[in-house]
């Protein structure tokens, strides 16, 4: 009888310390394919735009994919790190669809730890100079386990003169483009080196951009961008233009007046040729957006919003960066602790910008651009207009990571429900790129990238920022291990 006691007793102590190996099991990553180990997720909240919230659930990871979900307890394989789940949430990885890895060369180090540890596990990069962009995207290729997924575009295509120049205050990320000859040239180029999509940008001709367009279809490239100054919105969609960053243009396509508003433009852009393409931007938009907005039509916009929907062209309206002036994270005493992640050298040169922006004066354009955006949001949402989270960091004191929770955050107060602001930064980044069979869901043999949470977000969003753990290419990192990355991130370690 004592005997039998003392086996029941030990099965009781190995399954309890079983039990207790979860999110303090892993401090840190491995590296080879053949390390990979099993992570079991046990009566766990799994919760995607395709299937729903889904109560006590148990969730099987072995190698880099999902291999089981049920509603019944799943026997753990050898070599299993085993989460129990009760009381936490389980959602896909989540992307950051605007980013910019070498807009700051200081900082590109501490793009990924920063990403992952916010349980970013995708992104998509809008703009850079192509050997750069080519270098972390290969980087992220040859160690899955501790990138994110990187999709690159390779530098602006833009017209002349450029904007992103390398002038002071526009670090050149960008091409500048003479003829259609020269863009047929630097896509066979873009292509040759593996970009996965092309961006277009505000200063090509109007012949120029149906070249970038028409020329990307017949290899096979998708192109998003920004719709030249010199083109009409519903004319760029119309060609075939995928997505659009940062509602930029739209705004002058939706006034009463936009066609006078439209011949303006190509007069300025006639006229200021030989100027800074920065400069020129800036003065355009200067003159034009505040009466574009002004004199916003309903009716108008109505026919702009049905374009992009038949046409099929996405937005990814960025409002943490649009909403800059409205919501002042720069003196944000909460939001500039997320600056102490951020490599000493950084660090220091946000706070001193950040207390420079706090003793300018009002930007009342800003400000109206930034309450137009808020509100096109239910409207995008009501014409069936696809709509990405991506955020346009480090730009705008936007801190890499921290970044996406704000927009996602944002997004709901602009009027879409949470589930819809997960979708955004889930699955239909993965339909945008082809790879909803492959990821953006939690399901059987999709990727295991995921996100353990320690709260609802369907019942608030700032939940996403409730980071418990996160899975990474089917490694687990707990919260010891993300907060291990920050310190990485920031130097410090």
């Amino acid at each position: 009888m004592n005997l039998l006691i003392l086996r029941y007793l030990s099965k009781v102590i190995f399954i309890t310390l079983l039990l207790l190996v979860n999110t303090s099991c892993i401090d840190s990553t491995k590296t080879k394919n053949e390390e990979h180990y099993s992570v079991l997720f046990n009566n766990i909240t799994t919760i995607d735009a395709e299937f729903g919230e889904r109560r006590n659930q148990y969730v099987l990871i072995t190698g880099n994919k999902i291999i089981n979900i049920s509603k019944k307890a799943i026997v753990s394989p050898s070599n299993c790190i085993i989460v129990d789940g009760k009381g936490k949430y389980l959602i896909p990885g989540l992307w950051d669809t605007h980013v910019h890895l070498t807009y700051s060369p200081e900082l590109e180090k501490s793009m990924f730890p920063l990403f992952l540890a916010n349980g970013i596990t995708s992104v998509r990069d809008t703009g850079g100079l192509i050997d750069r962009v080519l270098y972390w995207r290969d980087k992220s290729k040859k160690n899955p386990n501790s990138s994110p997924n990187v999709f690159i575009s390779g530098p602006l295509l833009d017209g002349i003169p450029n904007v992103y120049d390398g002038s002071p205050g526009r670090p050149e990320i960008s091409v500048a483009l003479d003829s259609p000859e020269a863009v047929r040239n630097m896509i066979d180029s873009l292509q040759a080196k593996g970009v996965d999509f092309l961006k277009s940008y505000e200063m090509l001709t109007p012949e120029e951009f149906k070249t970038v367009i028409s020329y990307s279809k017949k290899r096979g490239l998708f192109v998003t961008g920004h719709v030249p100054l010199s083109m009409d919105v519903i004319e760029a969609s119309n060609e075939g233009l995928r997505s659009m960053e940062h509602l930029r243009n739209l705004e002058m396509a939706c006034s009463v007046n936009f066609d006078s508003l439209l011949n303006a433009r190509k007069k300025m852009l006639a006229e200021g040729k030989n100027s800074l393409g920065g400069m020129l931007r800036s003065q355009i938009h200067k003159v034009q957006r505040l009466y574009a907005i002004e004199s916003y039509d309903e009716k108008r916009a109505n026919t702009v919003l049905k374009s992009l929907a038949e046409n099929g062209t996405w937005q990814i309206p960025t409002l943490a960066l649009l909403t800059g002036d409205i919501n002042r994270l720069y003196e944000n005493d909460t939001w500039k602790e997320t600056f102490q992640y951020l490599p000493p050298e950084i660090r220091s040169n946000w706070i001193k910008k950040a207390e420079e922006k706090q003793q300018k004066e009002i930007n009342h354009l800003s400000i109206a651009y930034g309450q137009w955006g808020l509100k096109m949001i239910t409207k995008l949402k009501d014409a069936n207009v696809k709509i990405l989270a991506g955020t346009d960091t480090p730009i705008s004191f936007l801190t890499p990571g921290f970044s996406l929770h704000k927009e996602l955050e944002i997004l709901v107060k602009s009027g879409l429900t949470p589930m819809e602001v997960l979708e955004s930064a889930t699955i239909l980044p993965a339909k945008y790129f082809g790879l909803e069979d492959v990821m953006g869901t939690i399901d059987i043999n999709k990727a295991a990238d995921l996100v353990l949470l320690d709260a609802n977000p369907l019942n608030d969003i700032k939940n996403t920022n409730r980071i418990s753990g996160v899975v990474r290419n089917g490694i687990f990192y707990n919260r010891k291990a993300l907060d291990n990355l920050l310190k990485k991130a920031s130097g410090l370690e």
